[in-house]
């Protein structure tokens, strides 16, 4: 797929992975609506990115977490006559606590954006890719979605619910031309997992640069999941479709422990 002339708009676009596409994808000569919620952040990536390739770059700043933001944003990037070919539904949030001992606000919102924002992208811009018979839609799931997880039960749901969303999207919309991948990754070195106690080494995480570059060479494929980064990554899926499922809850439910800790 060749990028140069279509616009992606990525979402958590000022750090971390997000920031990771926005960069590899003004470089491959695609224009960029940013979103994020930090206005700061995304104009100091939009003037890193500016002129690279003669690409444009739009920041419109928004909380996902907010329905009625979202609709916003949607209205604006319309109002603009910005048609997005490229969709990278990248924002996300985890809570790694039990269910009960966070608010009911902080276990709704991982729901908001994990799910209902990145639902609510897809479906006011792929019809103009349908229309235009190319582009597509990345969507960041992760290993947590193939297991429940106690401890991030919230997070490990929304994630399956990505996983599944993509992968029947992308069969609905084989024939249009228009690809939808779910990225799978595991710990990647951004702000995500820098407020994990105790903290992941990094020997335990990928990188964003080269796991973006794994997403996009499978997106470009049109691979309907893709696994980047470590083989045990993709190892780690694998016991869930194949090991006892009490035995897969009481390992995740390890994992998971050793990352709440205080």
């Amino acid at each position: 797929m060749k990028y140069e002339g279509m616009t992606a708009l990525i979402t958590g676009a000022s750090v971390g992975l997000g920031e990771a596409f926005a960069r590899q994808l003004a470089q491959q000569g695609a224009n960029l609506v940013l979103v994020a919620r930090s206005e700061d952040k995304l104009n100091r990536l939009a003037e890193t990115v500016r002129g690279q390739n003669g690409v444009q770059v739009t920041v419109l700043p928004a909380d996902l977490s907010s329905a009625e933001a979202v609709v916003s944003l949607i209205a604006e990037v319309k109002s603009r006559n910005l048609r997005i070919d490229i969709l990278v539904n990248n924002a996300g949030l985890g809570v790694f606590e039990n269910f009960l001992d966070t608010s009911f606000a902080k276990q709704v919102e991982q729901v908001d954006v994990n799910v209902r924002a990145l639902v609510s992208l897809t479906y006011a811009f792929i019809p103009d890719m349908v229309a235009a018979h190319r582009g597509g839609v990345i969507n960041l799931a992760s290993t947590a979605a193939f297991q429940p997880l106690a401890g991030a039960t919230i997070y490990a749901a929304s994630k399956a619910f990505v996983l599944f969303f993509s992968e029947g999207l992308a069969l609905e919309l084989e024939e249009a031309g228009v690809k939808v991948t779910a990225a799978c990754p595991g710990p990647v070195a951004t702000q995500f997992f820098a407020k994990m106690n105790p903290k992941l080494q990094a020997k335990h995480m990928d990188q964003p640069g080269p796991v973006v570059s794994e997403i996009l060479r499978g997106f470009e494929r049109g691979k309907r999941v893709v696994y980047p980064g470590k083989l045990a990554n993709r190892i780690s899926t694998w016991g869930a479709r194949f090991m006892p499922r009490n035995m897969i809850l009481r390992l995740a439910v390890g994992a998971t422990k050793k990352l709440n800790q205080n």
